[in-house]
């Protein structure tokens, strides 16, 4: 992925420094980028980088600034046009990401803009990576970020290793957390604004694939409210508590707290109100997963988390629709 980025031009883009600001438009797997970059500069970056999801281009955007419209929706690829249309009019730096041939490939071209086209291969719900990719190195080329993506492949194949179909369930992951998720309203509590990017990544997957409704619970922002959950409706009576319990052949949801870690080993406010949110959970009675990936690199490690994920939502369904024939 790394050649064909350079191939396409995309680190071109870089040779002017760091734009005004970095505008990030496109479909759903495209609005990833956005935060998972925010997250990765935090604040000592003075390029601010804003989603726009497909919504239109602000009226102070100009030519200072750096606009990235990605997507490989075919129903959506007309709007995304458009939105490159009014990004060239203002001349702004450009990058467009999706399929060859496609209506945004074709404006980029008339731009003159940079394209990196996806495999045709890629189907859309494995393709997250392949939009990220050429995001993430051209923000590294811009140095708003430090981290580099030289261990996320490997991540990646050593998480598919791990979760693949022949593996126990005491082995892989994925199926292990999908058995305690059979019957669970997660609450999706995040240590940090990367691990917050994996906990909706994961929310929109149960929503979109199993029907699941998921609680996101961003620390330290919503310590409250995950706190609030442990002793409301959806917690066990006192005289029922059990919290060796994966109630997995229960028919009724039952309340779990996912915790999404970024560096276990790493010291802080979150990590402090997570720490006390699990002896909170162990006092009410209330199950406790952990998701976490022993990957040194960071970039990789949100990929692991991301793949895991992804995993875990698709044993979900098969689990489920198997129970339902």
């Amino acid at each position: 992925m790394t050649e064909l980025t350079k191939e396409a031009g995309v680190l071109r883009l870089g040779a002017g420094g760091a734009p005004r600001s970095l505008l990030i438009a496109g479909d759903t797997d495209a609005g990833y980028a956005a935060p998972l970059l925010s997250a990765m500069t935090g604040r000592r970056s003075g390029c601010p980088v804003l989603s726009l999801g497909q919504g239109e281009l602000p009226n102070w955007v100009g030519a200072a600034d750096l606009v990235i419209v990605a997507g490989l929706d075919r129903d959506r690829d007309a709007q995304l046009a458009v939105l490159t249309d009014a990004a060239a009019r203002r001349g702004a730096a450009l990058l467009g990401v999706g399929r060859g041939g496609s209506a945004l490939h074709e404006r980029c071209t008339w731009a003159r803009a940079p394209y990196f086209a996806i495999p045709s291969e890629r189907p859309d719900g494995s393709a997250l990576w392949s939009i990220l990719t050429p995001i993430l190195l051209l923000a590294g080329e811009l140095r708003l970020i430090d981290d580099n993506l030289d261990g996320t492949a490997a991540a990646l194949d050593a998480m598919a290793e791990l979760c693949r179909p022949d593996g126990e369930s005491f082995v892989n992951p994925a199926k292990l957390l999908a058995l305690q998720l059979v019957s669970a309203l997660p609450v999706l509590v995040s240590d940090s604004p990367a691990t917050a990017v994996v906990a909706d990544r994961l929310r929109s997957r149960l929503a979109a694939l199993v029907g699941l409704p998921a609680a996101p619970a961003p620390l330290p922002e919503a310590v409250e409210e995950a706190s609030a959950y442990l002793v409301g409706g959806l917690a066990p009576p006192a005289g029922e508590q059990d919290i060796f319990s994966d109630r997995v052949d229960d028919a009724t949801l039952t309340l779990r707290l996912l915790l999404i870690r970024d560096e276990p080993g790493h010291g802080g406010p979150a990590h402090d109100q997570m720490r006390e949110l699990v002896r909170r959970a162990e006092y009410a009675g209330v199950a406790v997963t952990e998701m976490t990936a022993d990957v040194a690199d960071r970039i990789g490690r949100l990929a692991a988390l991301i793949a895991l994920a992804d995993f875990t939502c698709v044993y979900l369904r098969l689990g489920l629709s198997d129970l339902k024939r």
